[in-house]
C-alpha cells in the first residue's frame, strides 16, 4: 500500500516553482509513476492543465496548491484505487519515507503503517547495534549496483551538453557514496546488451533551463518491482547544480544504506557560468576528434577565466593538453604539449587533493612524458583508490599496464572501464586495441566495430581496425578502413602514415613513397611526428632509415614510444641490436620477436 505524499518532495519556492511543467515533475511531486498520475486525471480528476489545444499530446502543467488541494480532498480515494490496482497486477506501489531526514524542518504526516515500520526498525536497531557490521555483511553479501540513466533534456537543445554532463557529474557523486558496497554506472536502454551487470536500483531524471534557472527530477526506482524507492523535484540556480546533486546523492545513500555512513561532504558553491562551461568541455572532451578537441579546451579555459579556483576545469584542460600531443592526434610537439598539462594536473591536485580526474591526468604525463612507470602507476591506483567507479581511471590504467608488458592485467584493467561505462565508443575502442597489443586481432576488430555501432563516425575505431586488417593480412580492408577516414578528414598526418605503412607492406612502394612526400610537406607548416616517417621506413624494409627516424622520434619523447614493446607495427625492427637500445632509453624491457 503507498502512503502519503511526503512533504519533503517539495521543491523550494521560487517565482516558477508553484508550477510543474511536465508529467516527471507532476509524478514526482506526488511521489507516484507518470502512469500512475495519468490515470488519475482521467479517473479522479486530477487538476492537470494542457497548452495547445488541450489534446492528449499537448503540453501539460500542473500548479502546486492545486495539487495540494486535490490530495486533500481524494487523498483516501486514490490510495484505494491504487491498493485495488496493486492487488489485481495493474499498478505499482511507491515506497515512500515517512519519517524525518536529520536536519529537516517541519514534519511529515504520517500514516498508522508508516509508524509501525519505524517503531519496529527503531527497536530491531536497538537489539542490534552490538552487532550491526555483522548484520550489514549478510544483508549485502556482495555490493549494490546503481545504475545512472542519462537525464533527459526537456529544454533547449543546445542544454543537451548540460544534461550530459550532469549524469556523468552524478555518477561521479554517487560513486563515492560507499564504494565499498555500492557499484555505480552508466545505464541506457540498450545497456543490458554489452554488460553483464544488472542494476539493483536505477536513477532516472529529467533536466530543464530556463535562463539561469534549473528544473530536475529524479527517481530512484528499484528493478526487482520497478518501484519507486525515492523521488524528489528540484529548481534551483545552476550555480547549484552541485549542491543538488550532493542532496541526490546523500538522499539516496539514506535509502539504500539505511544505518551506514553516507556522503555528506559540505559542497563548495561554483560559478554557474564555469560549470556550464566545465559541463560543455568534457562533452566535447570524450567525442575525440582534433576539433572536439579545440573545442573543450576553449571551454576548460573559459571555466578556469571564470573561476580560477574551480580545480576540475585545470583537469579537464590537463587531458585536452595531453591528447592534443598525442598519436593520433599530434596537434602539438610534446614538448609544448605535456610541460602544460603537468602544471594544470598540479594545479587542481593544489586545489583538490582528492579530485581523481587530476590524478589520471598527471599518471599520464609520468608515463607518455616523463616516462616514470611507477610515479604513473601510483597516481593511477590512487585515482581508482578515491573513485572506484571511474571508467577513465581503469582505461588509462590498463595503458600503463600495456606499456609495462602486462597484457593480460591490461586487458582485465579496460574491461573494468567497458562495464562500468558500457555505451561509450571510447571504452569499447580502447579495449579492443588492448587486444591488438595482445594480438588478438579478431577481437580488436569486433570491439572497435561495437564502437561504431555507437557511434559511427568514431574515427579511432576505424584505426584501430585497421591496424588489425594489416596484421592479418587483409590489405583491401585495411587500405579502406584508413581511406574511409581520409575521405572526412583529408591530410590527417597520422592516418597517412599509417596508409603510407599499409601501402608499403602490401607492396605499392610508389604510393607509400608519394605518401612521405606529402608528410614531408605538411611537416614544413604543421608539426608532424618523426615516429610517422619511422613506421613507412619499416614497412618499406629500410631499416637505416627507420632507426634514424626513431632516434629523432626519441629526442620528440612521442608518447607511443612507451607501447614499443608490444606493437605489432615494430616487430621488423625487433632483432636489431638499436632497438634494445632505444627501449632501454625510454625505460621498457623488450621480448623477443613474435
Amino acid at each position: 500500500m503507498a502512503e502519503e505524499r511526503p512533504s519533503s518532495q517539495k521543491v523550494e519556492e521560487s517565482p516558477r516553482g508553484q508550477r510543474l511543467e511536465t508529467w516527471g515533475e507532476i509524478a514526482a511531486y506526488l511521489g507516484r509513476e507518470i502512469r500512475t498520475v495519468q490515470r488519475w486525471e482521467k479517473s479522479m480528476g486530477l487538476p492537470v492543465r494542457r497548452l495547445g489545444g488541450g489534446s492528449d499530446k499537448s503540453r501539460v502543467f500542473a500548479l502546486r496548491h492545486e495539487l495540494d488541494a486535490w490530495w486533500s480532498d481524494h487523498e483516501t480515494r486514490a490510495k484505494a484505487v491504487e491498493s485495488a490496482e496493486d492487488s489485481s497486477g495493474g499498478g505499482v506501489a511507491v515506497a515512500e519515507a515517512t519519517a524525518d531526514q536529520a536536519g529537516t524542518t517541519g514534519a511529515k504526516r504520517v500514516t498508522r503503517r508508516g509508524v509501525l515500520m519505524w517503531i519496529a526498525l527503531i527497536v530491531a536497531t536497538i537489539l542490534l547495534t552490538i552487532s550491526i557490521p555483522k548484520l550489514i555483511e549478510r544483508l549485502w553479501p556482495t555490493r549494490v549496483v546503481l545504475a545512472v540513466q542519462p537525464f533527459q533534456n526537456l529544454g533547449a537543445k543546445e542544454d543537451e551538453t548540460i544534461a550530459a554532463g550532469l549524469t556523468e557529474e552524478m555518477v561521479a557523486r554517487l560513486g563515492q557514496v560507499h564504494p565499498n558496497r555500492m557499484l555505480v554506472l552508466s545505464q541506457t536502454a540498450a545497456t543490458t546488451k554489452v554488460s553483464s551487470i544488472r542494476p539493483t536500483y536505477v536513477l532516472r531524471g529529467t533536466i530543464r533551463r530556463y535562463d539561469s534557472q534549473v528544473a530536475i527530477t529524479a527517481q530512484l526506482i528499484q528493478t526487482s518491482n520497478q518501484g519507486v524507492v525515492w523521488g524528489s523535484s528540484y529548481e534551483r540556480d545552476v550555480k547549484d547544480l552541485l549542491r543538488v546533486q550532493a542532496e541526490v546523492a546523500d538522499s539516496i545513500a539514506s535509502e539504500v544504506f539505511i544505518k551506514l555512513p553516507h556522503f555528506a561532504e559540505p559542497v563548495r558553491e561554483v560559478n554557474r557560468e564555469a560549470y556550464l562551461a566545465y559541463l560543455e568541455g568534457r562533452y566535447f572532451w570524450k567525442r575525440r576528434t582534433a576539433d572536439d578537441i579545440q573545442k573543450a579546451t576553449a571551454s576548460f579555459e573559459k571555466s578556469i577565466r571564470v573561476d580560477p579556483t574551480y580545480a576540475p576545469a585545470y583537469a579537464g584542460l590537463a587531458d585536452c593538453y595531453e591528447l592534443s600531443g598525442s598519436a593520433p592526434y599530434t596537434m602539438v610537439a610534446p614538448k609544448d604539449a605535456f610541460p602544460k598539462a603537468e602544471a594544470a594536473a598540479r594545479k587542481a591536485l593544489e586545489l583538490d587533493p582528492s579530485l581523481a580526474e587530476a590524478h589520471v591526468s598527471l599518471g599520464y604525463a609520468d608515463l607518455a612524458y616523463e616516462w616514470d612507470f611507477a610515479t604513473a602507476d601510483r597516481e593511477f591506483r590512487r585515482a581508482i583508490e578515491l573513485r572506484p567507479s571511474y571508467s577513465t581511471a581503469h582505461q588509462f590504467y590498463g595503458y600503463s599496464l600495456t606499456a609495462m608488458g602486462k597484457l593480460s592485467e591490461a586487458i582485465a584493467e579496460r574491461k573494468k572501464a567497458v562495464e562500468l561505462d558500457p555505451l561509450s565508443p571510447l571504452m569499447a575502442s580502447a579495449l579492443g586495441e588492448a587486444y591488438y597489443q595482445a594480438r588478438q586481432f579478431d577481437s580488436t576488430i569486433a570491439l572497435n566495430q561495437r564502437a561504431l555501432e555507437l557511434d559511427p563516425t568514431y574515427a579511432i575505431a576505424l584505426v584501430n581496425i585497421g591496424r588489425a586488417y594489416q596484421q592479418k593480412g587483409m590489405h583491401p580492408e585495411a587500405q579502406a578502413a584508413f581511406q574511409k577516414i581520409l575521405a572526412v578528414v583529408p591530410g590527417d598526418p597520422a592516418v597517412l602514415a599509417l596508409l603510407g605503412h599499409e601501402y608499403a607492406v602490401s607492396g605499392r612502394r610508389s604510393d607509400a613513397l608519394q605518401i612521405v612526400a606529402q608528410l614531408k610537406s605538411t611537416s614544413a607548416r604543421r608539426y608532424v611526428p618523426a615516429l610517422y616517417f619511422a613506421l613507412i621506413s619499416t614497412g618499406l624494409g629500410e631499416k637505416d632509415e627507420a632507426f634514424r627516424w626513431m632516434d629523432a622520434t626519441v629526442q620528440e619523447r612521442t608518447e607511443y614510444l612507451v607501447y614499443l614493446a608490444s606493437e605489432p607495427l615494430a616487430d621488423p625492427l625487433r632483432g636489431d641490436a638499436r632497438f634494445a637500445a632505444l627501449a632501454k632509453q625510454v625505460g621498457i624491457n623488450v621480448p623477443a620477436v613474435h
